[in-house]
């Protein structure tokens, strides 16, 4: 699947050239693509892999894909905008205004692109009501991810499901439904598991880390952090005190070692790593009972697995 990066990204440039006129728009969202490309165009494939999947035959999946991966770079630089944690990307290096307006501008382009990759227009629209209720889905996810309010194990899930996971089953969903198939809950439920399983091995990650996207620097609330609020151990009350506000961010800078020690003591890696994988193995199940998957299921897991690994 790798082969059809560059054709994805051809497609994505093609779309810009053609509906942005305005010199500045075009240079720095093609910047914007760059940067995009270099970390990864797994949703594209995903819509690419579900459209052979299910018996789509044709070069026109490589703009819906163009479609959803220009959905995903407008989410991204939102994304970052709002948490201020990755300085490096170009979209946080160039002015803020410049970044919002090739954000929502990406947003509509990537609805025009999705209106004209079919000339079937029941296809279309079924495309573009899936599509606009997935997307409605993350903005809510987003929002609450936003706020940080997240309280047990049952809100962190929602939230992800809506944020993360809603917009996999757009990508996934956009292959089967351009391929002419109609809405197929399996596909949606599995995508719905691995996102899940992708946001905990994500969370994971940024536990540990010790810089701007670290959770915990960053009193960010997730399944690990909440885990680890509820220990009852008088050796670890500074980390609630932290994230009370009792006790200040560059104290808690000084206690990397500490942290790390409490993070594998308490068993909230084991516990992180657990969550994850028992999300994953409901996704190989699911997976398993779609027959159409038998010839790509190795295409996909390969997919799927980068993401996880």
């Amino acid at each position: 699947m790798k082969d059809s990066i560059p054709l994805i990204e051809q497609k994505m440039r093609e779309l810009v050239q053609q509906w942005f006129t305005a010199e500045p728009l075009v240079h720095f969202t093609e910047l914007f693509i760059a940067e995009k490309v270099r970390e990864s165009l797994k949703f594209g494939q995903m819509t690419i892999v579900h459209f052979r999947m299910f018996g789509g035959t044709g070069d026109h999946v490589h703009q819906a894909a163009a479609a959803v991966e220009l959905f995903i770079l407008a989410s991204d630089i939102l994304d970052d905008l709002q948490d201020q944690d990755a300085p490096a990307k170009a979209w946080m290096k160039a002015p803020q205004a410049v970044s919002i307006h090739v954000a929502s501008s990406l947003l509509t382009l990537s609805q025009q692109a999705m209106l004209d990759c079919s000339m079937d227009n029941d296809i279309r629209v079924a495309l573009m009501e899936m599509m606009n209720r997935q997307l409605l889905l993350a903005a809510n996810g987003q929002m609450n991810d936003i706020m940080n309010e997240i309280t047990d194990e049952s809100t962190y899930l929602e939230m992800v499901k809506q944020k993360s996971a809603a917009l996999l089953v757009f990508a996934c969903m956009t292959g089967v439904m351009l391929a002419g198939q109609p809405w197929n809950q399996t596909v949606a439920e599995y995508a719905i598991e691995v996102g899940v399983a992708a946001q905990l091995q994500n969370d994971l990650q940024d536990l540990l880390r010790w810089d701007d996207k670290s959770d915990f620097l960053q009193r960010k609330l997730t399944l690990l952090t909440l885990y680890l609020l509820e220990g009852e151990a008088e050796e670890d009350r500074w980390i609630n005190d932290y994230f009370q506000g009792r006790l200040s961010l560059e104290e808690a800078m000084l206690s990397r070692e500490r942290f790390q020690e409490a993070c594998e003591r308490t068993g909230a890696i084991l516990y992180g790593s657990v969550m994850s994988r028992l999300h994953y193995n409901r996704f190989e199940e699911l997976l398993g009972t779609i027959q159409e998957a038998s010839p790509w299921k190795a295409t996909f897991l390969q997919i799927i697995n980068e993401e996880i690994a």
